[in-house]
């Protein structure tokens, strides 16, 4: 037991104890206790009710029994030495912490070494001790099923008060890793929940009482010491791994050469059927292999191959394993997983004497001829010669018949575009957009688009726009102040708007045109009855139909959105003297998925209206001139057509600008 605080109130109980005590046994001479002289007061749980650490002053007579200690017939003063010989009750309360090399020496002196040992050396109070793994009365044989050190409990024991969630995890100095969580989900962990005797518990990797650091070269999970822990089950696999070039290259001081944690992982080992695990089939090129042969550090160091992860992905094999296809071969497939050698040597798999039977594997009956038609340089784009004319050859066919496509078709677009404008002018036309509209749709469209251009090549900065954009010299350093200067011109834009909506006549009118009113839902749902074939009644809108509604108000909002975020997140520490400090992440939160939900709605809403609706291809010219057809405002604005434009000229005196205008007369804007 340890050392016990006296709580106050405690000598009546214990006075009481020592009466009882003598009563019953009659006078104590000095080592004479027995368990049951101890169980007189320490088998009563009244007794020490409310007592700091009472838990551990109480002893159950028959758990103690059932102990290893207690089935050698071992006194409580054989451990609570300094308790041997007394002669008076109550006995002192600060007692000596029970020392349990006094039996097991040898035991105690390995702990002492170990990683444990090392930190309860130097002090640290959270160090494990005996008792932290094989507790204090109940200790069990490590073979009896109820032992806290038995194969199946030992990872629980091991978690609870350590290497688990309230363990050292709060440590604010040391963060362990969640080894437990890993260990529980793994193949090794189920087969010790199932009983299975095979599978790996704690102990059998990082030892019992020894345990030691990772860095320590004698530890059995050190680097180089990694295959032979394993190899105490998996003494098959470790025999090719230790001849394999991997092997034989770790065992030769190359750091860099992966060992069995490095491809299976520490203790969340998986088999290689669940998707999750790193030896899975989608993830051994790309993730597992790749780490080491697609660094370009490591290539460069070893003088290795390097684009063999990039020409097995780009071949029928990789595209084939992207699909899922569980029979598509991989690394491992002929390189094998464990025996991996180099093709000069006359043992590997892809020698030039064993290639043809690798190959038979899964194409039987081929040659020598087939083998050498796959390999990682033949595959290549770079590497071979063959590919490399091809490829080139086709990027320039590419770029002169798809380029020439695009011109030819771009020189029809715009004949009709001309055409269309043609026409415009031929017939009478009304003023949709005064010149200030036009001006501030315009400087809205260049704000706009330079500000998403820029937005997301600050987001996605591999994709192939934004790499060429670097390459014409849109750096950070110009991204950055390009992004910004077109902010201020929304800024200037917005405020423009807000001039023009509250201090002219037409932008008031034209404000109150874009309110949302009831007859928009009809509007909606009148339309929608139309274009299902469900009414054969055109919905007749006014000035603004209830789509260009929407976008307006869904402009405002967003504006407003982008320009608050936009500030914060270009002010961040004057923003946080008045704002919450987490307002500065979530402005950026904001402001990205905003700019996705703004770029979205122009490209499929705006563009369609503008641009894709069969009537407007290929684009109306509105936006630029601010003239609309008059058959286009009678079929899309019949009721701003009849209310407005067709009424009688006195009803049009205080809004001359809604006549029609027809060709040759002057432009009332």
């Amino acid at each position: 037991m340890h050392a016990v605080r006296r709580h106050p109130g405690a000598g009546l109980l214990l006075a009481g104890c020592l009466i009882l005590a003598g009563l019953l046994s009659g006078p104590v001479t000095a080592g004479a206790q027995s368990v049951d002289d101890c169980q007189m007061c320490h088998g009563e749980a009244s007794l020490f009710e409310g007592m700091e650490r009472a838990a551990q002053l109480v002893v159950d007579a028959q758990v103690y029994s059932a102990s290893t200690h207690g089935q050698f017939g071992m006194s409580c003063v054989d451990c609570h030495l300094d308790l041997a010989g007394f002669m008076d009750f109550p006995h002192e309360a600060d007692l000596a912490p029970v020392d349990c090399g006094v039996c097991h020496a040898d035991v105690s002196e390995i702990y002492a070494g170990s990683l444990h040992g090392w930190a309860l050396d130097r002090g640290n109070q959270r160090a494990p001790t005996c008792a932290s793994c094989h507790t204090t009365h109940d200790i069990r044989s490590s073979s009896d099923p109820a032992s806290t050190t038995h194969k199946a409990n030992l990872p629980e024991t091991c978690s609870t008060k350590c290497h688990g969630e309230g363990g050292l995890f709060e440590d604010s100095i040391v963060k362990l890793p969640e080894s437990f969580q890993d260990y529980n989900m793994s193949v090794h962990g189920r087969g010790t929940r199932h009983g299975v005797e095979a599978a790996a518990s704690c102990d059998d990797c990082h030892e019992v009482h020894d345990l030691k650091s990772s860095a320590d070269p004698t530890s059995p999970i050190n680097q180089r010491n990694v295959a032979a822990t394993c190899g105490q089950c998996h003494g098959g696999v470790q025999r090719m791994y230790d001849g394999s070039i991997h092997g034989r290259a770790l065992q030769a001081g190359v750091t860099d050469s992966p060992t069995c944690t490095d491809c299976h992982g520490e203790h969340l080992i998986l088999r290689p059927s669940d998707p999750e695990s790193s030896t899975y089939i989608g993830r051994i090129a790309t993730s597992t292999c790749g780490n080491c042969h697609e660094d370009p550090i490591i290539i460069r160091k070893y003088g290795l191959q390097g684009g063999v992860v990039g020409s097995y992905v780009d071949s029928y094999h990789g595209w084939a394993v992207r699909r899922k296809h569980e029979d598509a071969a991989t690394c491992i497939s002929c390189h094998t997983a464990h025996e991996v050698l180099p093709e000069r040597d006359p043992g590997s798999t892809v020698n030039a004497a064993n290639v043809v039977s690798t190959c038979q594997q899964c194409h039987p009956n081929v040659d020598a001829r087939f083998a050498a038609s796959y390999t990682h340089t033949s595959a290549s784009l770079v590497l071979n010669p063959v590919n490399w004319w091809i490829r080139n050859i086709y990027l320039v066919l590419i770029v002169l018949i798809i380029g020439g496509m695009v011109v030819h078709n771009l020189v029809i677009m715009n004949f009709y575009m001309i055409e269309s404008r043609r026409q415009q002018e031929v017939h009478s036309w009304v003023m949709r957009f005064d010149r200030q509209q036009v001006v501030q749709h315009l400087l809205l469209t260049i704000s706009f688009v330079t500000l998403v251009v820029t937005g997301f090549a600050l987001r996605y900065p591999e994709a192939w726009w934004v790499q060429s954009l670097a390459a014409v010299g849109l750096d950070e350093t110009t991204r950055a102040l390009t992004h910004r200067i077109a902010a201020v011109l929304m800024i200037i834009t917005a405020f423009y708007h807000m001039w023009y909506v509250f201090m002219t006549r037409r932008g008031r009118e034209e404000f109150r045109a874009m309110l949302p009113a009831w007859q928009d839902v009809k509007d909606l749902f009148e339309n929608i009855r139309y274009y299902t074939w469900m009414s054969r009644r055109e919905a007749k809108f006014g000035r603004y139909d209830y789509s260009q509604k929407a976008e307006y108000w869904a402009l405002i909002w967003g504006t407003i959105a982008m320009i608050v975020t936009g500030l914060v997140l270009w002010f961040p520490g004057e923003a946080v003297k008045f704002l919450p400090a987490w307002s500065v992440p979530a402005s950026q939160t904001i402001h990205y998925y905003e700019a996705w939900l703004a770029t979205l709605a122009i490209i499929v809403w705006h563009f369609f209206f503008v641009i894709f609706h069969p009537e407007e291809y290929p684009m109306s010219w509105t936006w630029l001139t601010g003239r609309m057809s008059e058959h286009a405002v009678k079929k899309h604005h019949a009721r701003w057509y009849e209310e407005e434009i067709a009424a009688p000229s006195e009803r049009r005196k205080t809004r001359p600008e809604t006549g029609v205008t027809r060709n040759g007369e002057d432009d009332p804007s």
